[in-house]
């Protein structure tokens, strides 16, 4: 095991340019194009929701750490590298990422009890025999080339909480904890190092209170989670709820107007736009709406925790333009989440396990 991110496996083998990680993904579909174009999925980003609800599903049914789940959903980022989705039976590979990562993140279940809850849960679609899910544990550690130690951002951000300069609030850090818990269904974990995602999560979190104070989607951070966040317990917190936000447009409006500044200099001015587009329900947005998103972008201007935080980019020789990337892909991401829709999801899966017999 490495002593840190940079000697680590993962910084050498597992993080990808965004050009890279498309030209992968490129060849993986040319490859696959007639099984992908018969049973086709929706966007990524919508398969790895579903994936990480059903991560949760196993997860209220076995004891877990928050850091088993965020292990899990790099698994199988690294997997789908190699393998589509759709030549895969994804209930039987969630509980085995979902077994791996427990074991890796000291923290294991019984394979036959992992076997058994996952059948419980998924009656029709997740094989019956126990050394199914044996096999495909080797198949997923042959494929990650037995590396499976995965750098989180959560210390990163726990140390940014403790940087004076930076005076964050506890408010702050339960928003940046759940950001860095979405991040997981984006490609930030395989094209960004782990203190960037932090820092990405910070700098949305601050831009994000003043919507969420009124909204009430605040969750606090548990004081084990502060302590000790390698073993943090409790609900893989999103900063989506159960019936989805529009949070894309807050973020557009907010992050289009930061001011990159150092020592009071003009660094530079990056608009984020909305890569999607704005739907036709931004679109018919009420005056009251377009009204909360200019009193926002207006606090924002004048924050001087923002200026400070930038400021603290700016100096740290960190590569701004990687973190404006990255923003633009949280946002895309609560963008396409308004799409998301489990019902139409689970049936795409059904149909692509059944019709191609990967439940037996």
């Amino acid at each position: 095991m490495a002593a840190d991110y940079w000697t680590s496996t993962q910084r050498t083998y597992w993080t990808f340019t965004p050009e890279k990680l498309s030209s992968i993904r490129d060849d993986l579909e040319r490859a696959n194009a007639k099984t992908i174009e018969q049973f086709p999925f929706p966007d990524r980003r919508l398969m790895f929701i579903f994936l990480r609800d059903r991560l949760l599903q196993l997860g209220k049914r076995l004891p877990f750490r928050q850091q088993c789940m965020a292990t899990a959903l790099v698994y199988l980022h690294r997997y789908f590298l190699s393998t589509p989705m759709q030549n895969v039976n994804i209930y039987l590979l969630v509980a085995t990422a979902f077994y791996l990562s427990s074991k890796t993140e000291e923290s294991p279940h019984h394979i036959r009890l992992v076997a058994a809850e996952a059948r419980q849960a998924w009656p029709e679609l997740m094989p019956g025999d126990v050394f199914r899910l044996g096999e495909m544990e080797f198949c997923l550690i042959s494929e990650m080339r037995s590396q499976l130690i995965v750098w989180h951002p959560y210390r990163t951000l726990i140390a940014l909480k403790e940087n004076q300069d930076l005076r964050l609030t506890n408010d702050e850090l339960g928003l940046a904890w759940s950001i860095i818990n979405d991040s997981y269904m984006t490609d930030l974990p395989l094209t960004c190092p782990p203190h960037l995602i932090a820092i990405i999560a910070m700098l949305l979190a601050v831009v994000f209170l003043p919507t969420a104070k009124a909204s009430g989607t605040l969750r606090p951070i548990s004081h084990e989670s502060l302590v000790n966040p390698d073993s943090s317990a409790g609900p893989f917190s999103s900063l989506v709820g159960r019936h989805g936000q529009n949070l894309s447009g807050s973020f557009s409006a907010a992050v289009g107007n930061l001011q990159m500044s150092n020592n009071n200099q003009q660094f530079g001015q990056h608009s984020v736009n909305n890569n999607q587009g704005k739907s036709r329900a931004a679109q018919e947005s009420s005056t009251t709406d377009r009204d909360k998103d200019k009193t926002i972008v207006a606090a924002i201007k004048d924050s001087e925790k923002l200026q400070n935080i930038i400021t603290f980019l700016v100096e740290s020789g960190i590569d701004v333009e990687q973190v404006i990337n990255g923003i633009q892909e949280m946002i895309s991401l609560y963008s396409v989440w308004e799409e998301y829709n489990e019902k139409t999801v689970r049936e795409a899966v059904a149909r692509c396990i059944k019709g191609r017999g990967l439940d037996g």
